[in-house]
């Protein structure tokens, strides 16, 4: 009996076998895909096994922790809310959050925030485990810090983006993100995504597993060997601080906090279709995810090169990684715009392409950006396209 179930066009065929030649591998627990083309959900799949003990499958409504993937979320959230007229990019941020101006950040603006360029990537001071759950307590630790480097470098943040932008997005609309977002988006497109989640919601959650460490990606290798090389600097700081942010991924208080940058939980089916949107000229289905004029923020290019926290170039537009010219942060064409989510989880939109891809699942990986399981399906996804 084949592992698969769903649904897919005969165009795109091909991605079905990739999927489950990949629930069968060593290397898959779990995992939900789906990919939107010019308005029309083609691939809608699903599979293997949703917890630990294998006692309960992966259903269509399964959803499991996109850790970054949620970034992208974030920034549909911060787009329309900006085309609403609630508030700007060019706004600073201390024009809503006064606090942030310690240690010299007055000048920074909510664009900076998106393009990772607020210097902010880590919390310098020891933060413990527990508050890593205390919102407050949270934002005023990032207020409190001093950027990492002079404006104008960028360095990606992978927690501390979350406090940052959820903090301006509550002052400046009146609702956390997690509220803006069932409201809408989430619930006028029929999705299964939240940030935060609904204990309601916990039957349906996949548990998240760590997979085998795994040498050869030369991005974990440097990162590995700077943070143990460095244990006080700003890599080790911005992934490992508090430390409860490497553990707990399955717990009550970890899907319910809202996190903006790390604890969304969605499946690959509501990423296809937030992403289909975008790749659609903003809509879908009859429904305006962004206007059409807005879309250029989601894929023109706002910063690149070096990175000193992932130790490796990257590049960004304004709240969404674009895909880089290496073969382990590549996903689409140029103007590709997205998120990967840490264990490889991804989503993205490709406008050239009129594509929305989602590919979540519950045995993360050792990788940074893209994940070679998420690079075949794209292969395959490319392959239907030009075939």
């Amino acid at each position: 009996m084949s592992m698969v179930n769903g649904f897919v066009v005969p165009e795109f065929y091909l991605v079905r076998e990739a999927f489950e030649q990949l629930l069968m591998s060593d290397d898959s627990r779990g995992a939900s895909l789906a990919i939107v083309h010019k308005g029309e959900l083609v691939v809608d799949l699903w599979g293997g096994i949703a917890d630990a003990d294998e006692q309960q499958g992966w259903q269509q409504e399964t959803i499991a922790n996109a850790f970054s993937c949620t970034k992208g979320i974030a920034a549909i959230c911060v787009l329309r809310a900006v085309e609403q007229g609630r508030f700007s990019l060019n706004d600073r941020i201390v024009d809503y959050w006064p606090e942030f101006a310690q240690e010299g950040k007055s000048h920074l603006k909510i664009s900076d925030i998106l393009s990772h360029k607020t210097g902010v990537s880590a919390i310098d001071a020891m933060v413990q485990a527990e508050h890593l759950y205390d919102w407050d307590y949270m934002c005023h630790a990032v207020a409190e810090q001093a950027s990492w480097w002079p404006y104008g470098q960028h360095g990606y943040c992978p927690l501390t983006f979350g406090w940052m932008i959820g903090e301006v997005f509550r002052k400046a609309t009146g609702m956390t993100m997690g509220q803006y977002l069932q409201e809408e988006i989430v619930q006028p497109m029929g999705l299964d995504c939240f940030i935060g989640t609904p204990e309601s919601e916990f039957s349906r959650c996949a548990k998240i597993e760590r997979g085998r460490p795994v040498k050869g990606d030369p991005m974990v290798d440097s990162l590995f060997k700077e943070i143990m090389k460095n244990p006080t600097g700003v890599s080790s700081k911005a992934f490992a601080n508090p430390p409860s942010a490497q553990r707990g991924t399955n717990s009550k208080a970890w899907r319910t906090m809202e996190l903006p940058s790390a604890n969304g939980h969605t499946n690959g089916r509501a990423l296809a279709k937030l992403y289909g949107a975008l790749a659609n000229g903003g809509s879908l289905n009859g429904y305006r995810l962004l206007k059409p004029e807005t879309l250029p923020l989601c894929w023109t290019e706002t910063a690149k090169g070096y990175d000193p926290v992932l130790h490796t170039d990257t590049r960004f537009s304004n709240g969404f990684m674009m895909s880089q010219r290496s073969r382990l942060a590549e996903f689409g064409g140029s103007r590709s715009f997205g998120h990967p989510g840490a264990g490889g989880s991804i989503g993205f939109a490709d406008p050239d392409q009129q594509l929305g891809f989602g590919y979540i699942h519950n045995y993360m990986g050792p990788y940074i950006l893209v994940d070679p399981r998420a690079e075949k399906l794209i292969n395959a996804t490319y392959e239907c396209l030009t075939s």
